[in-house]
């Protein structure tokens, strides 16, 4: 048994060290864990569902049976996203992906003599992570330089480049144990590793043909913008259980996250070539340069405090689970400032005070509600069929009144509907599900515009919105190891 033990404990952790994956940057609820619960969706805030009851609501672990170890996995994912008139009128762009997605590795510690139904929960999983990747290019002739410097019409040549990539790695620890028959506590630590790469580059030039009598050879704009931090957190999770005759509740309390140590980096390049500010055809073109480099920036990063309340009951042979999940707000923040730094060139001490404002990495939580339905139908003892549809919905939104760089890229809420079906061999469980989500949203904003650049706008264009939408499908496998041949009745 102890050989069977290291075993599986081995292949799980590796598996989920080396997995590539892809969720969501700005969701609370994108990813679900745990076996049953990754299916039924929060199921574990009203009862013992399986090893993620830990994550869930640690108050439910008093009632797990025995021992036991779960490993599961959202095996292959496909998702993409598509946004029409993303980089102007007629310009749209495209991000999909075929990845296997995160995993968990979960147990449960049941003391063989435990007075009050004690229950130990441990977890190690994949809590968040993201990968993105948008890019276009553009190579027309529009008239942008005035007559006066540059006759009739001129190359214009744009790209632009956004990237995100998001890892969090969590562990948990945790008890739950009966005061009562009917009424359960439990609490869990959390402690959640996340590091992020995020970087912005768009440029943008008029040229005049040769010989086309031009008194300027080139005019353009470029940026480049890039940043990575990490960042060690630890937040409480404080769980109630009772049961009320056939129905089950349950409510779930998280403290804010406690920062514990971070830090970041920031590498910018901001250049204007031949731009003219002043309308003065007299006043002669200039060149301006920012550029800079700053290392070991204090990261910070937040979690909000957050509320879950789920209820279930039996009818038949069917369960029935509901769940809502509250989120508060969080004001605007930093994650990353690099302060009074030489950014503009050449610096000075008037300039300098304008870096914070250009190169900041913000962040801000909106009041997030996000619910779901579930159900559990018993075929047979050893033979479900599971159901969930639920919410989840964004919080960070764009401001454009905020100067820096809100790395929140996916602003759009997104809807899962799961079915699965489980299966009972002995001491092991098996569930296969199948997830499928789906997002749309009609006035996503442009972050630049191809279709209408000019150099008042430094070739940027005017923005306005465009439509997004983002579907994908994800396979969903999990084995869980029972200590005792003990069926589960639900």
């Amino acid at each position: 048994m102890k050989t069977l033990w290291n075993a599986i404990s081995f292949i799980t952790i590796t598996f989920l060290l080396v997995s590539p994956v892809e969720a969501q940057d700005n969701h609370y609820a994108w990813m679900q864990f745990g076996s049953r619960n990754g299916i039924l969706n929060n199921a574990n805030l009203s009862q013992f569902e399986d090893q993620s009851a830990v994550i869930v609501n640690p108050a439910t672990l008093s009632e797990a049976t025995q021992s036991s170890f779960n490993f599961s996995t959202n095996a292959v994912g496909f998702n993409n996203i598509k946004f029409e008139n993303g980089l102007g009128e007629g310009f749209t762009i495209k991000n999909s992906s075929l990845t296997i997605l995160p995993s968990l590795a979960a147990g449960v510690i049941k003391p063989k003599k435990s007075e009050k139904n004690l229950v130990i929960g441990y977890a190690l999983h994949t809590n968040n992570t993201d990968l993105l990747n948008f890019s276009d290019r553009v190579e027309t002739k529009i008239n942008l330089i005035n007559e006066t410097e540059s006759p009739g019409e001129e190359n214009y040549l744009a790209q632009y480049n956004i990237t995100t990539n998001l890892d969090e790695i969590a562990i948990i620890g945790g008890i739950g144990w009966n005061l009562t028959p009917n009424l359960s506590v439990g609490i869990s630590q959390n402690f959640l590793y996340r590091t992020q790469e995020y970087a912005q580059k768009f440029s943008a030039y008029a040229i005049p043909d040769k010989g086309s009598g031009a008194s300027v050879d080139l005019t353009g704009t470029n940026y480049d913008y890039y940043t990575r931090y990490s960042k060690l957190i630890t937040y409480t999770k404080i769980g109630l259980h009772t049961k009320l005759k056939e129905w089950d509740l349950g409510l779930a309390i998280s403290t804010p996250t406690l920062g514990i140590m971070g830090t970041g980096y920031i590498l910018a390049d901001l250049s204007l070539s031949n731009i003219r500010l002043d309308e003065d055809l007299n006043v002669p073109r200039k060149n301006y340069l920012a550029n800079g480099e700053f290392d070991k920036i204090k990261a910070q990063y937040k979690y909000p405090v957050n509320a879950a309340f789920g209820i279930s009951r039996p009818f038949g042979k069917v369960r029935m689970y509901g769940s809502v999940s509250w989120f508060g707000k969080i004001k605007t923040y930093n994650i990353l400032d690099p302060g009074d730094a030489a950014f503009l060139q050449p610096p000075s001490d008037e300039n300098v005070l304008y870096t914070n404002k250009v190169l900041r990495l913000w962040s801000t939580n909106q009041t997030v509600i996000n619910w779901s339905v579930a159900a559990d139908w018993t075929i047979r003892d050893d033979y479900h069929l599971l159901f969930s549809f639920r919410t989840d919905e964004y919080f960070s939104d764009f401001i454009p009144e905020q100067d820096g760089f809100n790395p929140a890229i996916k602003q759009w809420d997104n809807y899962h509907f799961t079915i699965g079906t489980q299966r009972n061999f002995g001491w092991s469980e098996w569930i296969v599900g199948l997830r499928y989500n789906y997002a749309k949203r009609d006035d996503y904003p442009q972050p630049i515009s191809f279709s209408d650049p000019s150099e008042d706008n430094f070739f940027r264009g005017e923005t306005a919105t465009g439509t997004i939408k983002s579907t994908g499908f994800q396979l969903m496998l999990s084995y869980t190891f029972t200590f005792g041949n003990t069926s589960k009745e639900n």
